[in-house]
């Protein structure tokens, strides 16, 4: 009788052999990009920018299929559970490296994923609405420790990143302010254009057409640095507040032991597509930054997220709806 680790070896052992070989017929159909959101969002437009010109690359067919649903993870899961040949690629956000924390039953996990590409970075922005009496962040924090009832915050969701880095930068400030989950930007807005809410955090690329309107006041990008997007707009660091991060990624991932030089083929000509001045240009207009990197470094970064959001999720006894 064979044993596990003789089978797995010899799966290796195929696989280093047969990769080259692999990679070389790749691509002999159609490849999908599967967003785990609905049309229209910000994953989905950049997918549809993405794919179209890799579709020209390749020479062949890459089609972007959506699949919402679940906090993503009906997407996640399909991906997880496709054959690793390239075919099957998942567009994901930062829900990849916060689901295994909020959920307590899931049907993946985050080893059944390789990294292929880091698309772009985006910023949470903390925004006082139009009846707010904030003069600035600094105000605002004064304020809430002398009464930590006089300010909520609005977020597009419970466990959403806008949520979390929100509570993460309580801990480090002793901001206070309570929470109040909504579903999605668009009710969030409501309620904050409308004057019912005070304070809300969002993606930045959700609120600029606000910003830029002066519909709401931005108090502060939720990182150490400021965002190109919207560089009038201070960074924690302005406040004296360092190596702090509470943005957000985009990013391609493929399904775990897909051959590497298939991921390598992927990596590099989705990343000349990025630089791509039409497409630099069209990223830019959406708030967010392009990073790109190699897989492995993308790898990592989704590890590190998942360590770091994880232990808020924890402290905070953060459920998912």
């Amino acid at each position: 009788m064979i044993s596990p680790w003789t089978r797995r070896l010899v799966a290796i052992v195929l696989a280093f052999v047969f990769a080259p070989v692999i990679a070389q017929d790749y691509p002999s159909k159609l490849v999908h990009i599967i967003v785990p959101y609905p049309p229209g969002g910000g994953t989905d437009t950049v997918a549809r920018l993405i794919a179209p010109r890799l579709s020209d690359v390749l020479k062949q067919a890459v089609i972007v299929e959506n699949r919402p649903g679940a906090s993503t993870n009906i997407a996640t899961e399909f991906v997880a559970k496709s054959a690793p040949d390239g075919y099957t690629l998942l567009l994901q956000a930062p829900n990849l490296a916060t689901n295994e924390a909020m959920f307590s039953k899931l049907g993946w996990n985050l080893r059944d994923f390789t990294g292929v590409i880091h698309l772009v970075r985006y910023s949470n922005v903390l925004i006082a609405g139009p009846g707010a009496k904030v003069a600035d962040f600094k105000d605002l924090l004064a304020q809430s420790k002398s009464n930590p009832k006089a300010f909520s915050y609005g977020t597009p969701g419970v466990g959403s990143l806008s949520h979390l880095s929100t509570e993460l930068l309580k801990t480090r400030t002793g901001l206070a302010i309570e929470h109040i989950g909504y579903k999605g930007s668009g009710p969030l807005n409501t309620d904050l254009l409308g004057g019912h809410l005070p304070l809300a955090t969002d993606n930045l690329n959700s609120q600029l057409n606000n910003i830029r309107g002066s519909k709401v006041k931005p108090l502060v990008v939720l990182s150490s640095r400021r965002d190109p997007s919207a560089p009038q707009v201070p960074s924690l660091a302005d406040f004296g507040i360092t190596d702090f991060e509470g943005g957000g990624w985009y990013g391609i991932v493929a399904p775990a032991r897909t051959p590497a030089p298939i991921v390598m083929r992927l990596n590099a000509e989705i990343g000349k597509i990025l630089q791509l001045p039409d497409v630099r240009e069209r990223i830019l207009s959406l708030g967010l930054e392009i990073v790109g990197g190699t897989p492995e470094e993308f790898t990592l970064h989704i590890a590190a997220e998942a360590r770091k959001w994880s232990e808020v999720i924890r402290a905070g006894n953060i459920k998912a709806d």
